[in-house]
């Protein structure tokens, strides 16, 4: 590597990506490419945490629309904010907008399905049944409750980017995760578990 090309990796590896995003709102056409290869992933592992029962092929769609979304809306975006934990906000909702439109897809067609067809099998079914319950007792929860747990358990977020993620105070952002952690409690309790205590 030269002298040149090794001070041009170490001044990319340095740059955040709030300084890609600023780069990209100035007209630079590859800085975009830089955001996504960054936060790609995250966001990937973000939305497969959030068990909305998206298939492989739902859960990139959500990735590339996030990152259509924040595309749009880069023009208008405070880039002295983190912008990761933004980041994660447009993809939960966007997670949420691919699972409204797979169920009023099901349920189109199980208006449609005859009367004598059999749902598939539960793939669940053969894993440890203490698995089983608690991603049970995931599933019982509101979808906006999944989101603000994984926001903060998974995704390992700091309070304060929890409530930039959700565009709420953090008063807001304590309060919800302390709904979210009850409620994930109670399921579990309902199921015969002793949850861990989930720090806020």
């Amino acid at each position: 590597m030269t002298e040149r090309g090794g001070k041009g990796a170490l001044l990319a590896a340095r740059r955040t990506v709030e300084d890609c995003a600023r780069r990209c709102r100035a007209g630079d056409p590859e800085a975009f490419g830089e955001v996504y290869d960054r936060l790609a992933g995250d966001v990937q592992r973000f939305v497969v945490s959030l068990r909305l029962g998206l298939d492989p092929a739902a859960v990139e769609d959500v990735v590339q629309e996030s990152f259509l979304r924040l595309h749009d809306r880069l023009g208008a975006l405070d880039l002295e904010r983190p912008l990761r934990p933004y980041l994660l906000g447009v993809a939960r909702n966007a997670a949420l907008d691919a699972l409204r439109r797979r169920e009023a897809r099901e349920r189109r067609e199980a208006a449609r399905a005859p009367e004598d067809a059999h749902p598939a099998p539960d793939e669940r079914a053969a894993r440890a049944e203490h698995h089983a319950l608690v991603r049970a007792a995931l599933a019982a929860l509101r979808p906006e409750l999944r989101a603000v747990l994984a926001l903060r358990h998974v995704s390992g977020l700091a309070l304060s980017e929890v409530a930039l993620a959700l565009g709420c105070s953090r008063p807001t952002a304590r309060a919800r995760l302390r709904e979210a952690a009850t409620a994930l409690h109670h399921e579990l309790r309902r199921r015969g578990l002793r949850a861990e205590e989930l720090d806020e």
